[in-house]
């Protein structure tokens, strides 16, 4: 009798895993997938390839539902329900760029934040590092059993700008705050358009022998035409002297970091990497250093007085 009932309840156990089972066959019949392979072409694009890549997909439809994936810079497989989609790919895990409003196409937008750890009162924002997405709308992705392959070269939407100034005088200089202001702050994945910065953008600067080098970068979509909202682009330098006094120099820059007359053919894409040439030279007066080694830097720029203003523009 004992025999029987465990025969029975064996029994029963394997009829609701077969019930089961046909239960979820029904529902993988009722929510298809068709797998799309997405396949990367970095060819002149980059030579230094990012660490992956995030694809999101948007549907058209009330019903749809979103679907994201983590590939490789290779590509890879993602699984999409059939129907009509718009779609962002970006690459992730990059140092200063952060993303925000991805929970719809129309809003999902790149952007950087307030600098920190910096020895300055300024308010400044971090410059982006290299960017590199993908935007097509209304995708239709069919329901098939095969694999669908889908092949795409990302777009770099940020421009490195780089610089020299020549200065007379650099040894009685400590320190050197840099920042321009008037360059795009954010880009927006889906239309590659912009806005503008809500601070400065933070500036690298490093002296040499009688001469400042810098570099920063901005957002800008991977065309000829213009993203900026207008108005001028101002690279300004505290220059920290070593008695704590304070030279600001400020340069136009607006012509210089204006996009490029598009080339006849149409078919080349814009300089990513720019020169900005600035022929001008910075003098900056002899100064002593207060008895005491009180020289040097202390505090942050809020704390020092300025002594001189000086303006060169940039042809």
């Amino acid at each position: 009798m004992r025999n029987m009932m465990y025969m029975f309840l064996l029994l029963l156990s394997g009829l609701s895993v077969l019930l089961a089972g046909c239960s979820f066959r029904d529902i993988l019949d009722d929510y298809p997938v068709s797998g799309v392979q997405i396949k990367f072409n970095w060819e002149g694009v980059t030579d230094e390839l990012p660490e992956g890549m995030r694809v999101i997909f948007y549907p058209k439809s009330e019903e749809g539902r979103k679907v994201e994936s983590y590939l490789s810079v290779e590509g890879g497989e993602v699984k999409v329900p059939p129907g009509y989609y718009d779609m962002v790919i970006y690459n992730y895990n990059t140092e200063c760029v952060q993303i925000r409003g991805d929970g719809a196409y129309e809003t999902i937008e790149a952007y950087t934040g307030c600098c920190s750890g910096l020895e300055t009162s300024e308010k400044m924002v971090w410059a982006p590092d290299p960017l590199y997405v993908v935007s097509m709308n209304d995708m239709r992705i069919e329901k098939s059993e095969d694999v669908l392959l889908m092949e795409f070269q990302p777009k770099l939407v940020v421009k490195h700008y780089s610089f020299e100034i020549k200065v007379k005088g650099l040894k009685n200089v400590a320190s050197i705050v840099c920042n321009v202001d008037g360059m795009n702050g954010s880009y927006c994945i889906s239309d590659g358009t912009c806005t503008s910065s809500i601070a400065p953008i933070y500036v690298e600067a490093n002296r040499g022998d009688d001469v400042l080098r810098g570099s920063f970068s901005a957002f800008s979509a991977p065309t000829f035409t213009s993203t900026r909202s207008g108005g001028e682009v101002v690279m300004k330098l505290l220059l920290i002297k070593v008695d704590n006094t304070v030279q600001e120099v400020k340069v136009d820059i607006t012509k210089a970091v204006a996009p490029p007359t598009p080339p006849s053919g149409g078919e080349e894409e814009p300089e990513t990497d720019i020169e900005i040439p600035i022929d001008e030279e910075i003098e900056v007066d002899d100064v002593e250093v207060p008895p005491g080694g009180g020289g040097g830097i202390g505090g942050d720029v809020g704390d020092w007085d300025d002594e001189t203003n000086v303006e060169l523009p940039v042809e």
